[in-house]
This record gives C-alpha cells, structure tokens and sequence, in this order.
C-alpha cells in the first residue's frame, strides 16, 4: 500500500492553482479598471481643451468686432453660447459660456490716442 505514485505533486499543491487563478483574474479587472479610468480623463480632457479653444476662439472673433459696437455692456450671440461684456474703466470684462461652462476674460481697453 505504500507503492501509491503521485502524478501530480503532492495532495497539498492543488490549492495553489485556485489561489493563481484567483489571482490572475484580480490583475486583469485591476488592469481594465485603469484603462477604463484613463480612457474617460482622456476624452474629458479633450472636451475641455475643446471648449477652452472654442471660448478663446470667440473672444477673438468678438474683439475684432468689438470696436464698430458703441455700447458699454451688452450679450454678443455665436452659433456655440453666447458672450456677455462689460466695460470698465482699463478693462474690458468678456464672460463666455459655453454649453455648462464658463470662461472669463480680461483684456485691455486700447483707447489710442495717437493721430496719423
């Protein structure tokens, strides 16, 4: 009775392999988890930098025409939000909101008093 082969290691070791495995499935929900979350900073990241571009981008479009407007204050209208703008004694306040967002801008009044 004591000529029993073992095939496959000792009696002990067959525990290990649902540890491994175990194991092996934490490492890859670990891994998709990350890429996941890297995935959606990402395209929150672009949408933001989009935005911001697309606030900087009608600012300027709103100071080239900023010049033929005689009001003080007032709403400019763009085909993506709207632009609110105040002025102030050295400073021109431009607000921007797009979609949820807001951007706030300050600029310069350029009042020239040179003559050519």
């Amino acid at each position: 009775m004591e000529n029993k082969k073992k095939v496959h290691g000792s009696l002990n070791s067959q525990g290990g392999v649902l540890l491994s495995v175990l194991l092996a499935i934490f490492l890859f929900s670990f891994l998709v988890l990350n890429l996941t979350t890297s995935y959606h900073q990402t395209a929150d990241l672009v949408s933001r930098t989009e935005q911001l571009y697309q606030a900087k981008i009608a600012k300027e479009l709103f100071l080239a025409d900023y010049p033929k407007l005689n009001a003080k204050k007032g709403t400019w209208m763009f085909n993506k939000g709207e632009i609110t703008f105040e002025t102030e004694q050295t400073q021109l306040k431009i607000i921007v909101k797009i979609k949820k967002k807001t951007y706030h801008f300050y600029e310069k009044n350029s009042t020239s008093n040179s003559s050519n």
